[in-house]
């Protein structure tokens, strides 16, 4: 078999296998905080301003009965609090705590050192080249994405 034959060397598999790995290195290194890669979605949502449950449940894309799960998982940490909507008592809001906010900057500083290990192999010029360009082709593919902005702080990738 030619190697362009090959479905190792294909994008879908290299990227399949690094998600694979980094979603599970991460994983470990979450576990002793008591969270989950999916709850960090969750804590990322929530960081500027309270948010729904159901509304939580379609940004993160998930059926309200995952969602529910998630909020159980991370309220049993402090890292959320669901109080009822004044204006509508069947609605629950979702809060993050001040100790959700920890945990959040905590997950952050674990992804930064995964992300270090798995880009060891390239000099920081093509480390931040890879970054820029997953960056592109997950917003191409309508993913969510964050990127750090000038400064130090987080900002929406731009769309299209």
């Amino acid at each position: 078999m030619e190697p362009q034959e090959s479905v190792t060397r294909s994008l879908a598999f290299l990227l399949g296998k690094l998600g694979q790995t980094a979603t599970s290195r991460f994983a470990d290194r979450l576990a002793p905080l008591g969270l989950r890669p999916r709850h960090c979605a969750v804590l990322e949502l929530l960081s500027p301003a309270p948010l729904g449950q159901l509304a939580l449940a379609q940004a993160v894309g998930v059926t309200p009965s995952v969602v529910v799960d998630m909020l159980d998982e991370l309220e049993a940490v402090g890292a959320l609090r669901r109080v009822r909507d004044s204006a509508d008592r069947r609605r629950q809001i979702v809060e993050i705590t001040d100790d959700g906010r920890a945990l959040a900057l905590s997950a952050a500083r674990l992804a930064e050192q995964v992300d270090a290990e798995l880009l060891d192999a390239l000099d920081p010029a093509q480390a931040t080249a890879l970054r820029e360009i997953l960056v592109r082709v997950a917003t191409a593919q309508g993913l969510p994405v964050t990127q750090a902005a000038p400064g130090g702080g987080r900002t929406a990738a731009p769309s299209g």
